[in-house]
């Protein structure tokens, strides 16, 4: 028996060998590498998670749905009705149409139905205004959905380049933490050979407490914006880290048009505007509704009439003919619901002019951005690169003897800063063409395809 047991043991064993050896080589492993997260890609994700675009596609069915009710009225209208009604005291079975006596018929129950038809051939006008009242909501809908589109795409790139700002930011702390710990080594030896004051390593030491106090607030300051990159995409933090961003920036052909162009073309593609102006049409058609309850009203009538008994001896007959109906005395209500849609229009029109001049505020406010931040940004390039030459200069002359700490930590500081200003001007540049491109209805993922590229 137990010569029998032996090779299965051995088998078994080898075997449990051989998963856990595999189990610790996968492990071994380092995990696949994350594909990169592009803007497009950013923004794509958003626009079919985010609830707002959501929103926005149920209000264009919404609206759609609206036109076919409206529409609908254009058909003949087709009832059905049946009762069953006991009585008591016996009543009429079928209705009289002559003194025969042969024909009256009595029962306590009675079992009646009609199918009926109609059609209004005139109404004033109303069916009509209500339809164009629909189509004009529903292109606001439409245009509704598309400011939300570029809302949304305006929001994603913004939370996006947050976490690369914050990320560079935090690259330039870093590097200039290194620096100062190097500086502090430096300053430990000399102090360890007598050749340097004590005062020179509290200083250093004072300001590398600073630049870790900026590095943790940094550091803070990027996982929220992280955090809310994910949220506006609807995807787990850990995929919105600043190593899976692809970092922007704007192509250098592209070029801002003048106010007049800028203006035009706000006028003619930005959804906003056009959603007032639509806005307004739909008023105008909702007054011309309420105004045609002042006609009188036309319709064709038809029924088919079913009565019977218990005992189901079933008789019918059709009526047919026009009714002409217009109410005499409406307590004012007629009256009430022209001004009611006479202030809703007033109110719509003056909605559009301040449409208009908000837009060309915001222009004038976004052109003014643009050329800061592009003043800004070559402004703080140079001012980098020259304090860059200034603190080597100043490590150099500290490192050779000829030089002061103080001079050297003040444009170590001062190189921190700049850096940081820098990827925050190029950043705004950005953030601003996106503002600009939003007032004139050109931003979309094509727009920003065409305008930012990837850079290093």
């Amino acid at each position: 028996m137990i010569t029998n047991a032996t090779p299965r043991s051995a088998t078994l064993l080898v075997a449990v060998w051989t998963f856990w050896a595999a189990v610790a080589a996968a492990q071994d492993q380092p995990p696949p590498a994350r594909a990169p997260l592009t803007l497009q890609r950013a923004i794509e994700i958003s626009l079919s998670y985010h609830p707002s675009m959501g929103a926005a596609r149920a209000m264009e069915s919404e609206a759609d749905a609206r036109v076919g009710e409206a529409k609908a009225n254009w058909w003949p209208a087709l009832n059905l009705d049946g009762s069953l009604m006991r009585y008591q005291e016996q009543m009429l079975v079928f209705p009289l149409h002559a003194l025969d006596t042969s024909a009256f018929r009595f029962d306590r129950t009675l079992l009646q139905g009609h199918v009926s038809a109609g059609w209004t051939l005139w109404d004033g006008g109303a069916r009509s205004a209500r339809i164009k009242t629909a189509q004009a909501d529903g292109t606001v809908a439409s245009l509704g959905s598309e400011a939300t589109e570029m809302s949304l795409i305006a929001d994603v790139t913004a939370a996006y380049l947050r976490v690369l700002s914050a990320r560079s930011t935090l690259d330039a702390e870093e590097q200039s933490l290194a620096s100062l710990q190097a500086e502090r080594n430096r300053v430990q030896q000399l102090l360890a050979e007598g050749r340097a004051a004590r005062v020179e390593l509290l200083r250093v030491e004072a300001a590398i407490a600073q630049a870790e106090s900026e590095r943790i607030t940094t550091a803070a300051t990027l996982d929220a914006a992280e955090r809310s990159l994910a949220r506006w995409l609807g995807i787990e933090p850990q995929y919105t880290t600043a190593e899976q961003l692809t970092p922007v920036g704007l192509m250098t052909a592209h070029a801002v048009g003048s106010r007049g162009e800028l203006v035009s073309q706000f006028e003619a593609t930005n959804p906003d505007l056009a959603e007032a102006q639509q806005r307004t049409e739909a008023a105008d058609w909702a007054r011309r509704a309420a105004m045609s309850a002042w006609h009188p009203r036309l319709d064709i009538v038809g029924a088919y009439l079913l009565f019977s008994s218990p005992q189901f001896d079933v008789k019918g007959e059709w009526q047919a003919g026009v009714r002409l109906s217009y109410p005499l005395f409406t307590g004012g209500a007629r009256s009430r619901a022209v001004s009611s849609a006479s202030a809703r229009r007033t109110l719509a029109e003056e909605q559009l002019r301040l449409t208009q001049l908000q837009g060309e505020e915001t222009i004038d406010l976004a052109l003014t951005a643009v050329r800061e931040s592009q003043a800004r940004a070559d402004a703080v390039e140079t001012a980098v690169q020259h304090l860059a030459e200034v603190a080597r200069i100043e490590q150099l002359a500290l490192e050779a003897g000829a030089g002061t700490q103080t001079d050297f930590l003040r444009a170590d500081a001062d190189l921190r800063e700049s850096r940081a200003q820098l990827i925050e001007a190029r950043h705004m540049e950005i953030l601003a063409r996106i503002q600009l491109a939003r007032t004139t209805g050109e931003l979309s993922v094509e727009w920003l395809a065409s305008t930012l590229e990837t850079t290093q």
